[in-house]
Formats: C-alpha cells, sequence, structure tokens
C-alpha cells in the first residue's frame, strides 16, 4: 500500500485493514495474499514507518492469530481458529490444522473442531497428510474419545467420507474402498458417498485387484453402474460360489440377464442357504419363476421374512395363498406387513383372504387397510359388504370398520362404494361425541360431503362436541388451505388461555394447557404459518410446552421474530426436541428480520439431526441475504444426508422446496386427487392393559409427515386415527404421554 504525503499512518492502517476485509468476501485465499504483500518495496517502506515494537499485519490477521486461538481453552475460540485457517486455505494454514487435530491435541478431543476441521480440509483431500487424517475420521480409529461415543459421530464420519469420495483423488477412493471391504459404520459411510461422488472411471476402484470382495461386488450393483457389468460377468463362472453369489445378484441389480441362466441352475438342483440369493435374482429380473421362488421362500422356517421381504418387493395374485400360509407362522410385528403384501397382490383370492382375516381383531384394521386401498372390483365388494351387510347390521364396531375404510378407498383410489355417501351422512345424526358420530363427521369433511365448520357447529369454550372437532379438524386435512384455513377463528378462540379444558386446570394464563379440542383446531397453523389471530406470548407458551402442539407454534413464533423473543427462539432452536427444533428452522425462513439467516447458519454447523438440518436448508432456500450461500454450497457438498443435498442443491439452483399445507381438494367423492394428497396414515390405538383402556379413547398425538411437518391430531372416542393427505414416504406418530383436560365428554 502506498502512503500519500500527509496522510495520517493510523489512516494508512485502517485502509490496509479495509482492503483484507474486502478481498476477504471476494477470494478463497485473501489473508494469505495480504500477510504476503509487504514483500512489495512500498508496503515495506509502510511497514519500516510503524512505530518500534508494532504487530505485523500477518500477526495481527493471519496464520499465527488462529493458532493463538487454537492454543486457547475455550472451545469456541478454537472452533474460530479452524474457521479462520479453513478461510486461509494456504499449505501453512493446512498444515496448522492438521497440527490442531494431532492425538493429544485440544482439538483431537472436540468432535465438533473436528468436524470442522474436516469441512475445512476437504478441498484438500487430494493431499497425502489431508486424505490420512479424513481415513481416520471416516474409520473412526486414533484416541478413545472418538466420535462414536459422540451424537455428532455419524456426521463425521459421513462428511469425512464425502471429501474424500468429492476429490476424485485415486488414493482417496482407494480409502474409502478399504472401508467398504471392512464393512461396518464405516463401510456404509464410504459407499453412501461413492453413490453421491461416482468414481470418474470403474478403474479408480477396482484398482489392480485380482479377486473382488464379495462386499465390492454388492456395492458395485447397488451403484448401477452399467460399466461394472464386465468386470462382475467372469466371477460367474469359476472361482468360490460365495463370489458365484455376489456377482450373480450386483448383475440382477443392474439388469443383466446374464445372472439368470445361473439362478435357474440354482433353482432346479437347490443347494443350502443358495433359496434367498436365487429368488431375489429372479426377482430383480422379473423372471417367471420368481414368485414360486419366493413362495418356497415363505414356506422355509429359516428364511420366511426374507420371502416377505421379496413379496412387497415384486407382489403377484400368485403369492397370495403363500402369503396367507405363512402368515399366523411369522412373528406378531410381521404380520401386518403380510395382510398388506396380499391386499397389494391384488385379485379375487387376495380379497377372500383379507374378508377372512376381518374376522381377527388383532388384524381386522389391517386387513380393512389392505381392502381400502387394493384396486379392483372385487375389493370395492369386500367394503361394501362391511358397510352394509348382514354382520354391519349387528357389529357396531364392524360397520365402523367398513365405514373408514371406504372414506379411505375414495381418498386414495376415487373408488368408494356407492352406499358410502348415504351411510356416512346418517352417521352424522348419531349420538355427540359418540364414535358413529365421529366417523361419520370425518367422512362426510374428508371427502367434501359436507364443511368442516357446517358439521362442527355452535364450539365454545363452554359448550362443544370435542369429538366432532377432532374429526372435522383431520377430515380437513384432506381438503386443503381453505378447509384449514375455515378453522382458524375456532383455533384461535379454544387456543386463547382459559379456552376449552384450560380453564379448568390448575395453570393460568398463557402458560394453561390446550384442551384436546384446541390441539385438533391446530391444524388450521398448517394454513397459516404465521400464527393467525393467536397472540404471540400464548403462541411461545404453546411452543415451550412441548405436546403436539408444539411444533407448529414455534413455526408461527419464528415467523414473528423480535428482540423480545429472540432469546426463546434460541432456546427452542438449541432444545431436545428435533422436531420442534425443525419448525423453528422452518419459521425462521420467514422471518422479517434480516439477521435471522445468521441463527440459521449456526444452528447447521452441529446439528447431528437429519431431519432438523433439512429444515434448516428449507428455511435458508426462502432468505436472500448472501450469508445463506456459504451454508448451502457445504450442505450440498459435503451434508451425509441425500435429502438435505438435495434440498441445497434445489435452493442453490432457484428453486427452493418448501412444505406446503395439502393441495387443494377433488371437487367430488369419486374425483381423482393429486398424488401427493392421496396418502391415508391409518392408527388403532391399543393399551397394554385392559384396564387402561379408557387411555386411547381421544387421544392426542403428533403426526410427522415425510416432509418433516407436524400435524397435532386426537383420535375417536374409539381410539382410532385417520389422517389424510399423507406425502409418501414414512411418518411417524408420537402418542401425548397423558390426555389433557376437556378430551371426553361432549
Amino acid at each position: 500500500m502506498r502512503s500519500f504525503p500527509g496522510t495520517p499512518r493510523a489512516l494508512a492502517v485502517a485502509v490496509a485493514l479495509a482492503a483484507v476485509t474486502i478481498a476477504g468476501a471476494a477470494a478463497a485465499q485473501p489473508v494469505a495474499r495480504t500477510a504476503r504483500a509487504p514483500e512489495r518495496a512500498d508496503d515495506r517502506g509502510a511497514a519500516s514507518a510503524a512505530e518500534p515494537g508494532a504487530t505485523p499485519l500477518r500477526g495481527s490477521l493471519g496464520v499465527p492469530v488462529a493458532e493463538r486461538l487454537l492454543a486457547s481453552s475455550d472451545p469456541e475460540a478454537r472452533l474460530r481458529g479452524i474457521e479462520r485457517l479453513g478461510a486461509i486455505g494456504t499449505e501453512e494454514a493446512v498444515n496448522a490444522l492438521l497440527a490442531a487435530l494431532e492425538q493429544g491435541a485440544p482439538g483431537a478431543r472436540d468432535p465438533r473442531a473436528r468436524l470442522a476441521a474436516v469441512r475445512a480440509l476437504a478441498p484438500h483431500a487430494a493431499r497425502d497428510s489431508v486424505r490420512q487424517l479424513l481415513a481416520r475420521e471416516l474409520s473412526e480409529g486414533g484416541a478413545p474419545a472418538r466420535s462414536a461415543a459422540s451424537p455428532l459421530g455419524e456426521l463425521l464420519r459421513g462428511t469425512a467420507a464425502l471429501a474424500l469420495a468429492r476429490s476424485g483423488d485415486r488414493r482417496a477412493l482407494g480409502a474409502l474402498v478399504n472401508a467398504i471391504v471392512q464393512g461396518g459404520a464405516a463401510g456404509e459411510a464410504a459407499a453412501r458417498a461413492l453413490e453421491a461422488y461416482p468414481p470418474a472411471s470403474l478403474q479408480l476402484l477396482l484398482g489392480s485387484r485380482k479377486r473382488i470382495e464379495p462386499a465390492l461386488v454388492a456395492f458395485l450393483g447397488e451403484l448401477g453402474d452399467l460399466r461394472a457389468m464386465g468386470a462382475l460377468r467372469p466371477m460367474l463362472e469359476g472361482g468360490d460360489r460365495a463370489a458365484q453369489v455376489a456377482a450373480a445378484r450386483a448383475l440382477a441389480r443392474l439388469g443383466d440377464e446374464a445372472a439368470l441362466a445361473k439362478a435357474r441352475a440354482w433353482l432346479r438342483s437347490p443347494e443350502p442357504g443358495l433359496l434367498e440369493a436365487t429368488a431375489e435374482i429372479l426377482v430383480h429380473l422379473g423372471a417367471p419363476e420368481a414368485p414360486d421362488a419366493v413362495a418356497a421362500l415363505l414356506g422355509s422356517e429359516r428364511a420366511r421374512l426374507d420371502g416377505l421381504r421379496l413379496a412387497e418387493l415384486a407382489p403377484s395374485e400368485r403369492l397370495v395363498p403363500a402369503l396367507a400360509r405363512a402368515l399366523p407362522l411369522l412373528p406378531e410385528d410381521a404380520r401386518p406387513r403380510a395382510v398388506a403384501a396380499i391386499g397389494r397382490a391384488g385379485g379375487a383370492e387376495a380379497a377372500r383372504q383379507l374378508r377372512e382375516l376381518l374376522a381377527r381383531p388383532e388384524l381386522a384394521t389391517a386387513a380393512a387397510f389392505a381392502l381400502a386401498t387394493a384396486p379392483g372390483a372385487e375389493a370395492r365388494a369386500a367394503v361394501a359388504e362391511m358397510i352394509e351387510g348382514a354382520r354391519a347390521a349387528r357389529d357396531a364396531d364392524h360397520r365402523r370398520l367398513g365405514l373408514r375404510a371406504g372414506v379411505v378407498r375414495g381418498l386414495t383410489l376415487g373408488d368408494a362404494p356407492e352406499a358410502l355417501e348415504g351411510r356416512l351422512l346418517a352417521a352424522l345424526a348419531a349420538p355427540r361425541g359418540s364414535s358413529d358420530r365421529a366417523v361419520g363427521v370425518f367422512g362426510a369433511v374428508a371427502l367434501g360431503l359436507r364443511g368442516a365448520g357446517e358439521v362442527v357447529g355452535a364450539c365454545s369454550p363452554a359448550s362443544c362436541d370435542r369429538a366432532a372437532v377432532h374429526a372435522a379438524a383431520r377430515g380437513a386435512l384432506a381438503r386443503g388451505e381453505r378447509a384449514l384455513a375455515a378453522l382458524a377463528p375456532l383455533f384461535a378462540e379454544l387456543a386463547a388461555p382459559g379456552g376449552g379444558g384450560a380453564a379448568s386446570s390448575a395453570k393460568s394464563g398463557d402458560d394453561a394447557p390446550p384442551d384436546a379440542a384446541a390441539i385438533s383446531a391446530g391444524v388450521a397453523l398448517l394454513a397459516a404459518p404465521g400464527g393467525g389471530a393467536v397472540a404471540t406470548s400464548r403462541l411461545a407458551a404453546l411452543a415451550e410446552a412441548g405436546g403436539p402442539l408444539a411444533p407448529l407454534a414455534a413455526r408461527a413464533l419464528a415467523a414473528r421474530d423480535d428482540e423480545v423473543i429472540r432469546g426463546r427462539l434460541k432456546r427452542l432452536l438449541e432444545g431436545s426436541d428435533p422436531v420442534v427444533r425443525a419448525h423453528v428452522a422452518l419459521g425462521l425462513g420467514g422471518d422479517p428480520l434480516p439477521d435471522s439467516v445468521s441463527l440459521l447458519a449456526r444452528a447447521y454447523r452441529f446439528e447431528d439431526d437429519p431431519a432438523v438440518r433439512r429444515a434448516i436448508v428449507r428455511g435458508l432456500s426462502r432468505r436472500t441475504e448472501v450469508q445463506r450461500g456459504r451454508v448451502l454450497a457445504a450442505a450440498r457438498d459435503l451434508d451425509p444426508d441425500e435429502g438435505v443435498r438435495a434440498l441445497a442443491r434445489a435452493a442453490l439452483a432457484g428453486n427452493p422446496r418448501d412444505p406446503r399445507a395439502p393441495s387443494a381438494p377433488a371437487r367430488a367423492l369419486d374425483a381423482p386427487r393429486p398424488a401427493l394428497a392421496t396418502g391415508v396414515v391409518w392408527v388403532t390405538i391399543v393399551p397394554n392393559d385392559r384396564s387402561a383402556a379408557a387411555s386411547a379413547a381421544s387421544r392426542p398425538a403428533r403426526l410427522v409427515r415425510p416432509d418433516g411437518v407436524a400435524v397435532p391430531v386426537v383420535a375417536d372416542p374409539d381410539g382410532v386415527l385417520l389422517v389424510p393427505a399423507v406425502p409418501p414416504g414414512v411418518s411417524s406418530v408420537l402418542l401425548a404421554p397423558a390426555a389433557p383436560p376437556g378430551d371426553a365428554g361432549p
């Protein structure tokens, strides 16, 4: 920097500092360049004019400062040192980072510091020393206090694997292959990393191996790279049987019929332990012999669960008799899966078997759901018989089961029995608070025969048919945002302090717990992410109290962020409930304060729950501040969760994916519905002890959809939960530990 005549020395230093700051925002290695700048003649002159004993610019801002931070006893200071060295990125900085992670150093004992260092070292994974450190983190070797004992262990291991795979370096890929061969958690992380970053050449994976280990063969099949066929086909002949089986399975997954002849030969001359592999190969290749091979597995005591898995993978009417025979022989927790597999197989025999299973109380719900979701006239006729047959006339439980199956069939297939509409409307006339009326309310609202407000009628904290509110609120989920928004006034009234049963609680004011009707009406928050007319103080209390309403209340509270509630949001974002943390992150995406992006960025750094990280990325995708870019890029490149990486890629490409309330409803009972709005979750709450049967009635719960959004729901008086408009994927249901006040009675 040239010092002009008359320029005060202090101003010259300030200008130099500003130059460093600007460069830091524009380049990956700014501090290193600035630190070397005094080598120029003009800068040597400026430096010589400094006061004796003054700290050089490099000493103030470069690697030495980071090294002093690394030596600190404060973990936060050490993290700042690691991040500073990562931003510098020079060889000197990388060496300092490696030294900070040597065994015995404070950073080596801190999983957070090691994770930050792995992310900082990822761009340098081709260097020998960096590659060795990443391989060590992948295998969890080294000091006793390694990542396996930390909640961050899986995140650290997966990040190290992705850094190695992303480099494309031959030796880094070799480390990943070695981990796959050895198996365990490191092998799984290595396989996922190579699936995320496939190698440019398979030779980089195979190297000079004369023998490809079975674990590596299986991975090649999972990778889906057709170039592997050339290496796998020769393994079908010669060698040991384990290698032949592994190669045949991998080739079948790749769709190569070269494995078909081998599988047919094994089927003709069965050998111990080969039946499961043979059946899997035939299933993957769609061979006509596949159902018979799977049926043989279902008849084998040792391989029965493998047969069930393959029957789920490849439904066939020919498997129905074998599934029915295997049903009583399966473990109790696997029997509902077999019932569902019978339904997916379809056909007249499947409908007949499911009809018989309706007489078994422990499997009746599974059989009804299978009939409700099975296509075909036979299944529809079976559901119609449940609604208006002879047994329905004398057995109220069976009739309600049929009505629920008919509603599910109408929602999922648009193929409801003709008698369903009339029977549902008749059920609306049942006594208040009864299970019959609850079924009628749910079906009428879900299928658009009645509006939620219409069937609930007058509902105040003093007088309310709570069972109807529970059913109508869940039914409104199937009708879209407009139906949910119609429940907002009811929710605001019931959720207010003293609303519903809260008045009888020992607590009062904002801390009073919501009653069951308020919990059900809370689905209105799906259409009002900002909380609607509910007071901010009440939202804060609901969010901090836990329970089914807490996640959506936390999301709404975050959307109202200000200086008063910022502290409460930070505590929620650091709390022990990952679902609440995720919803705070979703709410911060719509936070009016620009500095909320910093909250999201800090929350992402060491979040160990993938679902929360997905929510953080969703929140960041709605922000426009420049700070989001660095976090989204790190998530896109190095997050071990595939869902997080996909969301980050979409956000950086300008196509953010934000979970919304269900889409607009179908207009008529039999009209088709959008694919993402047709899923229905059916849960029957069964108490472990008959004396606790009352605890299942009107039980509140929290259902977390596959997109991460939590839905507050309350069961019908007979303990049944039907939740429509659930996207495809895995959902989870968490029952409230105890029923809140006012959950029973009219």
